[in-house]
């Protein structure tokens, strides 16, 4: 029983890393809590190494995973290192000064490198979209995601959505030329 709180709260710790991480690798607040949730569901996707923290499932609103959205709520080990407001999500001092602590901890570690580079990567491309573009792409990329979404229709079936999300898409240097044909032609 002490061994299975032990590894969940070393679980526990590693997604408040993971998420601190995701909020310090850019100096700016992170959108919402959807892209907080999408953005670390790309993450698992690209990394499979991390998936086994968040356990998403499908949900009314795409991926969705309740580990992440209850550290969001009540982060366990690190509770104010991080704020939700109009803006966005942020660190806090505390935060920054966290941040800093883990960049140092895992400084001779090649995957959190990897891991550091692949958060800033998903930072830059999708901070730029808006809640329905994430959503959107995110179904397209991944179409399981949308198996018991409540927004999938209004976004995927009526057409000049579709078009409209592509033409930002593509306006934002977030999909190619072929992809965003392809987008089109659903």
């Amino acid at each position: 029983m002490k061994e299975d709180l032990d590894l969940y709260e070393e679980d526990q710790e590693k997604v408040e890393e993971i998420l601190i991480s995701l909020l310090g690798v850019v100096d700016r607040p992170l959108p919402s809590l959807t892209h907080a949730e999408k953005e670390i569901f790309i993450l698992c996707k690209s990394n499979p190494e991390i998936q086994k923290y968040f356990e998403f499932e499908e949900h009314y609103y795409g991926a969705y995973s309740q580990v992440l959205e209850e550290t969001l709520d009540e982060p366990l080990f690190y509770e104010d290192a991080f704020q939700i407001e109009k803006d966005g999500i942020h660190l806090t001092r505390q935060g920054k000064k966290l941040y800093t602590e883990i960049l140092d901890k895992y400084k001779d570690n090649e995957e959190f490198k990897v891991l550091l580079i692949a958060l800033k990567l998903i930072r830059e491309v999708y901070d730029k979209l808006s809640t329905e573009e994430l959503i959107f792409l995110l179904y397209f990329t991944y179409p399981e995601c949308g198996k018991y979404s409540n927004v999938y229709e209004s976004l995927i079936e009526d057409k000049q959505k579709r078009k409209n999300l592509t033409n930002n898409l593509y306006r934002k240097g977030i999909i190619t030329e072929r992809r965003y044909e392809e987008l089109l032609a659903i």
